[in-house]
């Protein structure tokens, strides 16, 4: 039997044992804490050890299946490539053609995989795009910028472990948090200096539920 796993917002697997504790997913405090928590929704008994699904939200899912069977569900159908698994040309192909707003493009998994909230506030700012703007009036400069700041700032969230926020929530193995939060370009920066000294003060609206950020001066 073969599983397929769906972390959502807030889903992580744990596993312990062999004398290890390894996780993956939404870090919380369950990651060092004492399991079964509150938040363990599946256990797994393995042969050498356990593998605890826990989720605070209870959005994610864990269906079980053949091989076969796994590989035909429609979820899996419809993500899109992750930005790492193509080139700047599949990437403009990809997006060129779409008239929703550049942001939202770059978070639609069914577009693209992996691309956060965070993370496309930032590649727009790389970009020096403003978010609203539709996919397909992009000029050939701005999509290569784009997909240049999408791959680094993806890049700088893995190298500095996520972000974590003020609450703490955001934690790794070990109990600590990312650092990709001193590293934000507009992602939570509202009210403060554009940090390309153009005098831009960034702002924040909502777009398609989603806190977002821009520099109106050097973001077109």
């Amino acid at each position: 039997t073969d599983l397929a796993i769906h972390f959502k917002m807030t889903g992580q697997l744990i596993y312990i044992g062999n004398g290890e504790r390894v996780a993956g997913g939404h870090p919380t405090a369950d990651f060092t804490g004492e399991l079964p928590s509150k938040h363990t929704r599946v256990i797994f008994h393995l042969d050498k050890g356990t593998l605890f699904f826990n989720d605070q939200r209870i959005f994610g899912w864990v269906k079980t299946g053949n091989k076969d069977e796994i590989a035909r569900m429609k979820f899996l159908k419809t993500l899109g490539p992750e930005p790492f698994d193509m080139d700047e040309k599949e990437f403009i192909k990809i997006i060129n053609k779409r008239k929703k707003p550049v942001k939202l493009v770059l978070m639609d998994q069914t577009v693209l995989s992996g691309v956060g909230n965070i993370y496309a506030n930032d590649a727009c700012w790389e970009a020096k795009v403003n978010p609203r703007r539709l996919a397909y009036t992009l000029t050939a400069k701005q999509y290569k910028e784009l997909y240049k700041g999408v791959i680094r700032v993806l890049e700088e969230g893995i190298r500095y472990g996520g972000a974590t926020a003020a609450d703490a929530k955001y934690i790794d193995l070990h109990g600590l948090g990312g650092h990709y939060q001193e590293h934000f370009r507009v992602y939570d920066r509202e009210g403060e200096l554009c940090l390309r000294d153009d005098e831009g003060i960034i702002h924040r609206f909502a777009l398609g539920g989603r806190g977002t950020y821009f520099c109106p001066v050097c973001q077109t």
